[in-house]
Order: C-alpha cells, then sequence, then structure tokens
C-alpha cells in the first residue's frame, strides 16, 4: 500500500475494502487515489457508517468523472461516422442506381483517411467546408449520431449524482443529530449536577 493510501486513517477493519477499487481498464489508480484522499480530507468521517458512506461517495464521484470521460470518448468515435455520412450527403445527392454501395465504401474509406492521416483530413475538411459543414455543424451532426449513447451516460450520470446528494445529506442529518444528542446529554447532566448542588447546600445548612 503506497504513502497515499497509508495517509487515510482508515480503520483497520475496513481498508479491505479499498485496496482493490473498481477501475476499468485504461483508468488511474493514483487519480483514484487522490480523489478518494481529497473527500476523505473534506468530509472527515467519524464512525464506521460515515466511513462506509465516504467509501459510497469516493465510488459515485469516480463514476461522474467516469461518464463524463466516456462523453468525450462518444464524440471521438463518432466524429469519423459524422463525416461518412456528410459525405454520403454531399455525394449521393444525384447518385445513379446501382452506384450506392461503392460511393458508401469510398466514404467509409475516406472518413478513416480523415482520422488517421492529417493531410487527407485537411483536403476533407475544405471540401465540407466549401458545402457549408464547418466544425459546429460537423459537431451537431455528431451530437444527433451519438444521442442515444449521451443519453444514457446521462442518465448513469444523474442516478449517481443524486444518490451523491442523498449520502451527503444523510451524513449532514446523522451529524445534526449528534449534535443535538450531545447538547441534550450536557444540559441534562447540568441540571442534574445543579439539583446535587443545592441538596448539598440545603444539607449543609440543616440545624
Amino acid at each position: 500500500m503506497n504513502d497515499l493510501v497509508r495517509r487515510l486513517s482508515i480503520p483497520n477493519e475496513l481498508k479491505v475494502f479499498i485496496e482493490q477499487p473498481c477501475l476499468l481498464p485504461g483508468e488511474n489508480r493514483r487519480d483514484y487515489e487522490i480523489l478518494r484522499q481529497m473527500m476523505t480530507d473534506d468530509i472527515e468521517p467519524r464512525t464506521t457508517i460515515e466511513w462506509l458512506w465516504t467509501f459510497d461517495l469516493i465510488e459515485l464521484s469516480w463514476e461522474v468523472l467516469r461518464y463524463r470521460r466516456l462523453k468525450q470518448k462518444v464524440l471521438e468515435t463518432n466524429r469519423a461516422a459524422a463525416v461518412e455520412s456528410i459525405l454520403w450527403d454531399i455525394d449521393g445527392a444525384c447518385l445513379p442506381d446501382g452506384t450506392s454501395t461503392e460511393l458508401r465504401l469510398h466514404n467509409r474509406r475516406s472518413a478513416m483517411e480523415w482520422r488517421d492521416n492529417p493531410k487527407a483530413a485537411a483536403e476533407i475538411e475544405e471540401r465540407l467546408r466549401c458545402h457549408g459543414w464547418d466544425a459546429a455543424a460537423i459537431n451537431a451532426r455528431v451530437f444527433v449520431q451519438a444521442i442515444d449513447e449521451f443519453s444514457m451516460l446521462d442518465n448513469l450520470m444523474s442516478t449517481a449524482h443524486g444518490r451523491r446528494i442523498a449520502l451527503l445529506r444523510e451524513i449532514g442529518v446523522r451529524r445534526e443529530f449528534a449534535k443535538r444528542a450531545q447538547h441534550a446529554f450536557e444540559a441534562s447532566m447540568r441540571i442534574r449536577r445543579s439539583r446535587n448542588y443545592v441538596g448539598r447546600s440545603d444539607s449543609c445548612g440543616a440545624p
């Protein structure tokens, strides 16, 4: 366990729950551990249940960040498909019968070249601009084509964020209840000490 993990004042009985975080291939463990340390320092869990809730909050926060990264990847992976569909719109307007399959294959190869070859990309983008397709218009086509993936990721992100808010609220309610209970106990002890003091004073003053 590295220095960052050792800095966490986690009860020994609970360390087994954080030693193997649920990371996907390509996700950075150190980034996860930094997030975990920052959230632990911010929340400062005081009891076992608060530590368990903090673990859940860390996982939910990592999920939200994961879904944001995945949305960016969705944009990147759908951009070539968007360019392919735009090329089809441009070239297929007056398409002779029987040539659609060949043109689709050609457009697909052009889209792959746009993705992998900077020189080809510059030429294709210039051609697209000549037909009114600037970067903003291409972005719009990407969003339209990726709407299902975006909706799914947005729903997952919203669910994780809602659960995170509920946990934070639960920690706040629990701490407020503990504070009021402590104040009530201290007030009760002060009243009891005051009564005992009065009783002793009466006893000392008796003839």
